[in-house]
Formats: structure tokens, sequence, C-alpha cells
């Protein structure tokens, strides 16, 4: 079983876990409360996580341009993505190799050349150094090793990832079959544009998030218009190694989406994907919601809510369903992992909570949060 004794808990809450933590599913039992606070178990996932691993960071169409950039936070990190005009995507660590300073903000349309806004040294799209001002009377300055550090990136799904460790294989790897069963759910998905997105810098940690996403047990308390849409009788969710699947058939409902009646047998897809990013395609396959997990520290993860449709000018239905995602269905998870954050350091609480997995692995079975902290748990004995 993965129940930990309390006093285990209590002298060593940073310790790395058992490798059999929560390898049998019907008996298990939540990562120790301590996996969700401490700066040291953070510490440990920075090492052997977030610079280690592919972690989504953006839609391909906002990229889709030669000279179209997006900067991300993560972890203590701001990562530059920009298209090059020779049309190659290339991510950098977003600073200055002289001083340290910070080279772009937010996202857009980047010039032939980048310039620091420090002392204006000046690197090409494809991270080379152009010029610094007075780099010809400095001894033995080399402008082949004053370029930009650069970071892995791929394209994958439809979707730009990014990658610390420069000995990293392919997406794939990390995420084997995710790509077709997406796009099966999605056919359109390389075409799709960013249409809204909401970005909270969520008080929870990430892990507290993911969990929120791996269960359904939650839709009926705590998303009414959201269930209405689902069949929960046939709400199922399956395990496929670093990402998983939640599949419903779905109706039509007033509270939240309005299939239209063209659309032959309606569901709903939802993907998890290692460590922390979830894609969504709700019913119709024509559009899509991601939610992009940036951790920042134990107790504060940067999310972006980002709504994606295919036409640019959103219809009056694609409006209301914008509104349903930003003052209903969003909030209500918001409000969910804020109170488990913060409950999780009350002395009420054990330690650890049971992980409420059926037999029938049902709609409202837990098995997918024991899937995701025996992933964790691995980790942890790196």
């Amino acid at each position: 079983m993965s129940k930990l004794p309390l006093k285990h808990i209590k002298e060593h809450p940073s310790a790395p876990l058992p490798a059999d933590f929560c390898s049998n599913p019907d008996v298990a039992w939540t990562l120790p409360a301590s996996y969700y606070t401490s700066p040291e178990v953070f510490k440990r996932e920075v090492d052997t996580i977030f610079t280690k691993d592919w972690i989504c960071v953006a839609h391909r169409s906002e990229l889709a341009q030669a000279n179209q950039y997006v900067t991300r936070d993560l972890i203590d990190e701001n990562i530059l993505i920009v298209r090059g005009k020779d049309n190659v995507l290339r991510a950098f660590y977003n600073v200055c190799p002289h001083r340290g300073h910070r080279l772009l903000e937010g996202s857009g349309n980047a010039k032939n050349v980048i310039t620091c806004p420090y002392h204006a040294w000046a690197f090409k799209l494809d991270g080379a150094m152009a010029h610094a001002p007075n780099c010809e009377n400095v001894e033995a300055f080399d402008k082949e090793k004053n370029g930009l550090s650069p970071i892995k990136v791929e394209e994958y799904a439809g979707f730009v990832f990014i990658n610390l460790n420069p000995e990293a294989t392919c997406v794939e790897d990390q995420l084997p079959g995710l790509q077709a069963r997406l796009r099966k759910a999605c056919p359109e998905v390389d075409n799709l544009k960013l249409a809204a997105r909401f970005t909270t810098p969520t008080p929870a940690n990430w892990k507290n998030i993911v969990d929120n996403y791996l269960e359904c047990y939650h839709c009926g308390p705590a998303h009414p218009s959201f269930s209405s849409s689902m069949r929960m009788d046939c709400y199922r969710h399956t395990l496929h190694g670093n990402w998983t699947l939640q599949y419903s058939d779905a109706q039509s409902s007033d509270r939240a989406f309005k299939v239209d009646a063209s659309v032959q047998d309606p569901n709903f897809s939802g993907f998890w994907a290692w460590p922390c990013t979830a894609f969504n395609v709700p019913p119709g396959g024509d559009f899509m919601t991601v939610i992009y997990e940036y951790p920042i520290s134990a107790g504060v993860t940067l999310q972006n809510y980002d709504i994606y449709f295919l036409n640019e000018t959103l219809t009056e239905d694609q409006q209301r369903l914008v509104e349903w995602y930003r003052t209903v269905f969003r909030p209500e998870d918001l409000r969910l992992v804020e109170s488990v954050q913060q409950g999780l350091t009350s002395r009420g609480y054990r330690g650890q909570g049971r992980i409420m997995t059926d037999k029938a692995r049902s709609g409202i079975s837990e098995h997918g949060i024991a899937h995701f902290h025996q992933l964790v748990a691995n980790r942890s004995q790196a």
C-alpha cells in the first residue's frame, strides 16, 4: 500500500518515495502533503522533471510566421521561442550573455535582430551575435562565443514543446502515441487559432492542479454545468504511460456545450500529458482548450488557460462559451485547487488522503491520480 506511517512523513517530509508507491491503485493513498508544499521537494522536481522533460508552451499558430515570438516563465527561467526568417523554430534562454538582461517581453513580432535594451548587444533570430557596440576595440572579443544559449524545441501534434535538457530526444519518445490519438480527436488541430487566454498565478502546487484534472469524481458536485453535457454513465479514463485519456459521449446542454445537430456521435476527449499539460477536445472536434502549467515554486503555478477555434471572428455561441469558461468553469477549478492547497497545511489533515479507485474504473474512479502519483514517485528516486 502507499499509506506511509505518519511518523515517517513527519520525520522525512521530502524523502524519496518507495519505488512501489501507488503501484496498486485499488489500495492507494495520495502523495504526502509535504510533496505539495516542500521547497526541497520542488527543487528535486526542478532537477529531475522540469529541466529534463518536454513541456508544452504554445499552439503552433502563435509561431506560424517568420519573426513571431513568445516568451514563457518556467521554474526560475524565462524562455524565448522565435520563428526565424528562414522559417526555422528556435528557443533560447531569454537572457543577454553580456550582463544577463532580459531580451524580449511578452509575445509579438521580433525585428530581424533582437537588441538588448541594456547595452544594445544585437542578435540574429538564429541566436548568433550580430553586433556589440565597441566590440572592435575590445581585445580578443569573439562574436561566435557570445551568441544566445539555445534550448531544444519541437512542434508536435500542432503544439510547441521545449526541453531544457540538451541531451533530450524527441517528444514522441516521452509521449508515445499521443499525437496520433489527439489528431484523431481533433483533426483540425493544426488550423486552430487562439481566441482567448486566461492567465492566473495560481496559489497551488502543480501536482495539486494535475490531481484535480485527473479525476471526474468532483465533476458532479463541483462542475454541474459541465456534467450536464457529459454522459457520465459512459465516462472512462484510460492510462497510456506518460499520458492519459478521459473520454465520454456528450450531449447538448444550454448550461455548457451546445452541440450542433449535424455532429454525429458527439463526445469529449481530455488528454493529460506528463508532466503538466491538459488538452481538451469538447463535443464537435473543431475547437480545443488547453491548460498550460508553468511551475514557479512549491506553492505557485502560473497557468495559461487557452481556448482555440478555427475562425478568427467568433460567433455569438462561441462568445457565450468563452464567457462560460471565464466566469463559470475556470473559476470552479481555481477555487478547488486553492482550497486544497490551504487544507494540505492544516493540522487536521492526516498527511495523505485515500484515492477513491473502484474496480469498474468508472467515470468517477480516481485511478488516474494513482497512476500520476506512481510516475511522480518514480521520479523521486532519480
